[in-house]
């Protein structure tokens, strides 16, 4: 079962993700399975692995609007690197930026759904 004592241990600020779903603890855990389900967290690692920049783009600027509304730190700041990445077409090891960001979502959502 998920708490904010978790979310605190994992770095995640949830005194902001509750300030932004009115304070409703309830409603906040409920943004957050619902957020981390969306199916760009799983689309992304193909487009990523195949260098498709634009669509990588998109999706990478998508997810980090959906974890930096939930107020989840550490994959906002992994999904900001990697949209700047694509926004200026640079190469990078995509897939090595994305890694902690499916973790810890795999995480989270294991806590979520128990």
């Amino acid at each position: 079962m998920i708490t904010l004592e978790i979310l605190k241990e994992m770095g995640i600020d949830p005194k902001d993700g509750l300030a932004r779903c009115m304070n409703k603890e309830d409603f906040y855990f409920k943004m957050l399975k619902l957020g981390l389900s969306d199916e760009k967290f799983d689309s992304i690692e193909e487009i990523l692995k195949d260098k498709k920049i634009k669509e990588g783009f998109e999706m990478a600027h998508a997810i980090k609007g959906v974890v930096g509304n939930l107020a989840l730190t550490p994959m906002y700041k992994s999904m900001s690197e990697l949209t700047e990445l694509l926004r200026n077409n640079r190469d990078g090891d995509y897939l090595t930026i994305y890694k902690p960001v499916k973790e810890m979502r795999d995480k989270l959502l294991k806590i979520i759904n128990e």
